[in-house]
């Protein structure tokens, strides 16, 4: 995952945010939470793997 990719997904959540706020769908949150569940599981790899560097 590179920077950019992050950056992608935390355009996505503005937008969906942006869009839930605006209509009130709930279409628009349920991608919110899909994203914040792809960006935490992102996270503990990148933590597990640096756990992993520290090990060695």
């Amino acid at each position: 995952m590179t920077p950019f990719q992050i950056n992608e997904w935390l355009d996505e959540y503005n937008d969906y945010m942006l869009l839930y706020k605006m209509f009130g769908d709930q279409t628009y949150l349920n991608e919110v939470e899909e994203i914040i569940l792809s960006m935490e599981k992102y996270v503990g790899r990148m933590l597990m793997i640096e756990k992993f560097k520290l090990a060695l």
